[in-house]
């Protein structure tokens, strides 16, 4: 049997951005690769094997949202893991439909207005309310971890079906890969289109 060392110098002759490309890549497929297992044999399927699906997902989008970032920006600090910020960075830098992708995790961005049904005041608690729990229940922590920092169970209900997620997870590749040629149009990371892309999870 014939072993191959895979080592950090096969990203050597990459850009910064295409290494978190690459880094995005490798985090979706391990995703739907482990996904498909637990389709395919429910019985290992369980909550804490779905939310390592769930993490690895969050995790190559932020990936994919940073090498986008930073092929526009080279110098932008990107030392945080918030996501729906990302994505409003992202949406800024690359404006267009061509750009677009839908992905679990970020919102789509049109904020409530709750102005005719709440006084300012409540308005400012709220948003002091969600700051607060977003501060103790950060999403990025919430599919690594068992419970908060404070040892806590996670606020809020979280599931994981893995047929469903399987659907998501093989579009939201398809989407990134085709958003990736636009991008970084002499990329060797990712190819192909559409069909090619859901095809290969």
């Amino acid at each position: 049997m014939t072993r191959r060392m895979v080592v950090e110098s096969d990203l050597a002759s990459l850009s910064i951005p295409l290494k978190f490309l690459s880094f995005s890549d490798a985090y979706l497929d391990s995703a739907s690769r482990l996904c498909t297992v637990l389709k395919r044999s429910p019985r290992k399927s369980n909550y804490a094997r779905g939310s390592v699906v769930l993490y690895l997902t969050f995790h190559a989008i932020e990936l994919f949202l940073k090498g986008a970032i930073l092929e526009r920006k080279p110098n932008e600090n990107l030392g945080n893991h918030d996501i729906q910020g990302l994505s409003n960075r992202y949406n800024n830098l690359y404006r267009g439909k061509k750009y677009k992708f839908h992905a679990p995790f970020i919102s789509s961005g049109n904020k409530a207005d709750f102005s005719e049904v709440f006084s300012p005041k409540d308005i400012e608690q709220m948003k002091i309310y969600i700051k607060k729990s977003e501060k103790k229940n950060p999403l990025d922590q919430r599919h690594r971890y068992p419970g908060n920092r404070e040892g806590q169970p996670w606020d809020g209900a979280v599931g994981f079906e893995p047929e469903s997620c399987l659907v998501v997870i093989k579009k939201l590749k398809a989407d990134i890969a085709q958003v990736a040629n636009l991008i970084f149009p002499t990329n060797t990371v990712l190819r192909g289109t559409r069909g090619k892309a859901a095809r290969r999870v």
